[in-house]
């Protein structure tokens, strides 16, 4: 009797441990969003290391497949942003900005978002007088993609900007960050000042390392 019981209860265990371990297989998590969002959020403050690691896979998988989907419509943006820099078309470039993030930036300035972006307009036109933008060249397909716990899809990507002043050229590094919101793609710099107000508006933006 004993022995019948003792064979019972390990195949219960098993039965049990091969759910969970179904339940949070990468390939699951890949097909429950929900689940993952949650199981994402957990990680953060409980590491089970299993479970986690299938986590940290899933999220991966899924960014790398969706970059794959979207890398023509941001290489097409990206064209088109430096672009617009260089002809010196700053609403389109200053459109490229989240109207969330202006919101959130506008008020902590005590202004209106058009007023935020007049004074953006005007700010990059200054520039432009003094520094003249002579080349940008950006590396798509060196992008660090990624994909937050929130289910946020975002890449960085590497450019250099050749910039001309008083006779001389200078060539800046800077990283800027893709990222989905909304089902529609949207481009920032990647500057400490920029970082601060964009994580207040997007905390999950917590998580994405700068390189």
């Amino acid at each position: 009797m004993r022995k019948i019981k003792f064979l019972l209860a390990t195949m219960f265990a098993a039965l049990f441990f091969t759910a969970c371990g179904n339940k949070y297989s990468v390939e699951n998590l890949k097909k429950n969003d929900k689940l993952l969002k949650e199981t994402a959020v957990k990680c953060k403050e409980k590491n089970d290391e299993k479970i986690c690691k299938n986590v940290d896979k899933a999220q991966s998988e899924l960014a790398q497949e969706n970059w794959k989907k979207v890398k023509p419509e941001i290489k097409a943006k990206f064209d088109k942003f430096t672009k617009d820099i260089m002809a010196g078309n700053y609403a389109t470039v200053i459109n490229e900005i989240p109207e969330k993030y202006l919101k959130y930036v506008a008020e902590k300035n005590s202004t209106s978002v058009e007023e935020l972006k007049k004074m953006m307009t005007e700010i990059l036109k200054i520039v432009q007088t003094e520094l003249k933008i002579e080349n940008v060249v950006y590396d798509v397909d060196a992008a660090k993609i990624g994909r937050t716990s929130a289910g946020r899809n975002y890449a960085i990507i590497s450019s250099v900007t050749t910039v001309a002043a008083d006779n001389q050229k200078v060539d800046r590094k800077q990283d800027s960050l893709v990222f989905e919101d909304e089902n529609k793609w949207y481009i920032m710099n990647l500057d400490e000042n920029t970082l601060k107000y964009a994580k207040k508006v997007y905390p999950d933006f917590e998580e994405i390392k700068v390189r």
